[in-house]
């Protein structure tokens, strides 16, 4: 029995979501896991049989009785996730498990509608990966049928720290995120404490007190921070 686990690539080199992944990967290969790489695109006109054929090119590798573990999402669609769960469940006895790291319908108010179906693809996994035992009874009371799951605490975040770097505390509250994407970071306006934000295009407002320094890379980050 074989163990494989789904990987995304083809995002921005600052892509936190495929940073994370690619992570997760670098650690399975060394238990013995094998890849599954996935191209992320957008193709919603995509025809089924193309869409088959590129299924059957990531899958290659896999053989009745194995075990695949879903990162997720693939920030593809849901569809395209749903589709490619379905693919591989025509081969005999395979075990799915979902790794969930982020829940879209969840991050963002605009994608509250595509609940049913998130749920809809975790129920048919029979092992879930979840963040918390909080999120894990949130999707029970959204429809998730109940099944084993397995809480990934905080994550692991292998990189080289100088140490002879000591930063003094500032009382500045930092995020590393996309600073389009968060409104906390639109409507800032707390004098007292700077919001520094790594985030492109670098500036510095000082009338909300928040200064974008632009993306940076693990070693400058954490040296930072």
């Amino acid at each position: 029995m074989t163990v494989h686990i789904t990987n995304i690539n083809g995002m921005a080199m600052n892509s936190v979501a495929q940073n994370a992944q690619n992570m997760v990967v670098d650690f399975a290969k060394q238990l013995g896991m094998n890849e599954f790489g996935i191209y992320v695109y957008h193709w919603k006109e995509e025809p089924l049989q193309a869409r088959s054929t590129r299924f059957d090119g990531i899958i290659a590798s896999l053989n009745g009785g194995d075990t695949v573990i879903f990162q997720s999402p693939s920030w593809i669609a849901i569809e395209w996730d749903q589709a490619l769960i379905d693919h591989i469940n025509l081969y005999p006895n395979i075990k799915k498990i979902i790794f969930i790291h982020d829940v879209i319908p969840l991050m963002f108010e605009v994608n509250r509608y595509l609940m049913p179906q998130y749920i809809d693809y975790y129920n048919k996994a029979d092992v879930l990966i979840v963040p918390s035992k909080k999120m894990y009874d949130l999707l029970r009371e959204n429809g998730l049928k109940e099944k084993p799951y397995v809480i990934q605490h905080f994550w692991d975040h292998p990189a080289t720290v100088n140490y002879f770097i000591t930063p003094e505390n500032n009382k500045v509250i930092n995020f590393a995120g996309n600073a389009d994407k968060f409104d906390f970071v639109k409507t800032w306006n707390c004098q007292n404490i700077k919001l520094k934000v790594y985030s492109d295009p670098a500036n510095n407002d000082t009338e909300h007190n928040v200064e974008l320094t632009g993306w940076k890379h693990d070693p400058v980050l954490l040296e930072e921070l």
